[in-house]
């Protein structure tokens, strides 16, 4: 093809973006990547070009490029998403460039935008409500309890503890293992529980109809796979009115487990290897959060000022 006098070259192997990106799934599955990454390429690749079809230009790259500014350019697009939606779209055009299905990244040169951590951190009367709610009769009631239990005792993300299976879990060594394949970061790491977590994981696989054939750890009603959007609508709606809370999402409680780790005298170090934190970076972020705990109780407690407060002569 010819663009403003350039020649450029490139091979026209996707008859449309739909198979472009099956071809790139598939790529990525090979990859190892988890199936909630997996989810996210599809969802937000998918958009893009619902949203924007002119971005599947192969034939006209200032096209495309126009496109894909124009999607990322919307008004009212927090930072964190649009990270999130630059990240897929750059990620997908740069294997579509070294594949030779398109001619350049339209989305090279955006930078990402500076986004503010959304870090939510309850009392802890508020969580211990939460843990009094679900309603232990029932199979759903103890996998609720249970799950929370989990979530709080090792910050564990919502998709790897979804993922997990009946083998990822030793009750006797009181550890659960969270695979590679379905880490964010594609690295395995072994999480240590608390009794009060092993127990609460056994009344519920205990209770766990027997004809039920699949390995997974925690399931729905029905005995399939509970999803991360499924656990989030029981949280928000079920137990975030009763607590008097606007939201509760699956990723609050794995805030609050951060937050109450650093507390109680985790070092920042072993903070960051339990969450899966890539670098220590985003863990400092926890650490902030805590240090301005101590500033505000040290301004309040402060014995200085307490002492020149008093003392209102001049002399």
């Amino acid at each position: 093809m010819e663009e403003k006098g350039k020649i450029v070259l490139f091979n026209e192997k996707f008859a449309s973006w739909e198979e472009a990106l099956e071809a790139f799934i598939l790529f990525r599955k090979a990859e190892g990547y988890s199936k909630r990454t997996i989810e996210d390429y599809r969802y937000h690749i998918a958009h893009l070009f619902k949203e924007r079809p002119q971005a599947w230009d192969p034939a006209c790259p200032s096209k495309a490029k126009a496109a894909v500014l124009s999607y990322l350019a919307q008004d009212g697009i927090a930072p964190a998403t649009f990270n999130l939606r630059l990240n897929y779209i750059k990620a997908f055009f740069s294997w579509l460039v070294a594949e030779g299905a398109f001619p350049e990244n339209p989305a090279w040169g955006i930078k990402r935008r500076k986004a503010e951590p959304r870090i939510v951190q309850h009392p802890a009367e508020v969580l211990e409500k939460l843990l009094k709610l679900p309603d232990k009769s029932t199979y759903c009631g103890k996998r609720d309890y249970a799950l929370i239990c989990l979530s709080i005792d090792t910050a564990i993300r919502p998709g790897e503890a979804l993922a997990l299976t009946l083998d990822d879990v030793d009750l006797d060594d009181l550890t659960v293992l969270v695979r590679a394949s379905v880490s964010k970061t594609r690295k395995s790491r072994i999480l240590p529980f608390s009794l009060e977590t092993a127990k609460a994981l056994q009344a519920m696989i205990s209770m766990r109809p027997k004809e039920w054939d699949t390995k997974l750890l925690f399931t729905n009603h029905e005995g399939d796979m509970l999803t991360v959007s499924g656990w989030r609508q029981k949280l928000q709606r079920h137990y975030a009115p009763k607590l008097g809370l606007k939201r509760l999402s699956p990723y609050d409680l794995r805030h609050d487990a951060a937050v109450y780790f650093l507390r109680n005298g985790m070092n920042p170090f072993a903070l960051q290897a339990i969450m899966g934190h890539s670098n220590l970076e985003t863990t400092k972020h926890y650490i902030a959060l805590v240090e301005a705990d101590i500033r505000e109780a040290q301004e309040k407690a402060s014995p200085v000022r307490r002492l020149i407060g008093k003392n209102k002569r001049v002399r």
